[in-house]
């Protein structure tokens, strides 16, 4: 399932205290846990219960996950809070996202991926998203990948890291 690759990766193998502390006292991961159990009830057809578990998310930690987003089992919020991601955005695999990152797109800008359209991001495994990073349309970020802090990317990025120019020079 989902939620235990989720909760692998935010108790690190870090032994019995983390991993208790995680369950009980974790903002950001019972904030995954809400949206996991709102995609659930939006892949079971009971949309109205989906909008509600998303919304409760969106007044307890202020973390905007929408529940028709595609995301693979190891996410992981860092400081959650405003944290949006879009409906159509898809994570292949580990995924890890500091505080402030938006995903997002819109529908008059798409590609074809994998047989689908696609409007929004989609995340290969292992990548990590930086405060405040802003990732719009349909791009594909490549695994592994580590977008700056403030970066804002609207292009594929198919290198491990992404760096941000440096405007001090």
């Amino acid at each position: 399932m989902k939620i235990i690759e989720d909760y692998k990766c935010f108790i690190d193998g870090k032994g019995i205290i983390k991993a208790i502390s995680t369950i009980f006292l974790n903002p950001c991961f019972h904030s995954v846990v809400l949206y996991r159990l709102s995609h659930f009830f939006y892949k079971i057809k009971l949309v109205i219960i989906a909008k509600i578990i998303w919304y409760i998310n969106r007044l307890l930690f202020h973390v905007d996950i929408d529940y028709r987003a595609n995301l693979a089992g190891g996410l992981v919020l860092v400081h959650g809070l405003g944290v949006v991601i879009g409906s159509g955005v898809k994570s292949k695999g580990k995924l890890k996202v500091y505080q402030g990152v938006t995903i997002g797109g819109n529908k008059s800008k798409f590609r074809v991926i994998d047989g689908k359209k696609q409007w929004m991001p989609v995340l290969e495994d292992g990548v990590v998203l930086y405060t405040d990073c802003k990732l719009f349309g349909p791009i594909i970020i490549a695994p592994n990948t580590k977008i700056n802090a403030a970066s804002i990317i609207t292009e594929d990025i198919i290198n491990q890291t992404y760096e941000a120019e440096d405007d001090y020079q």
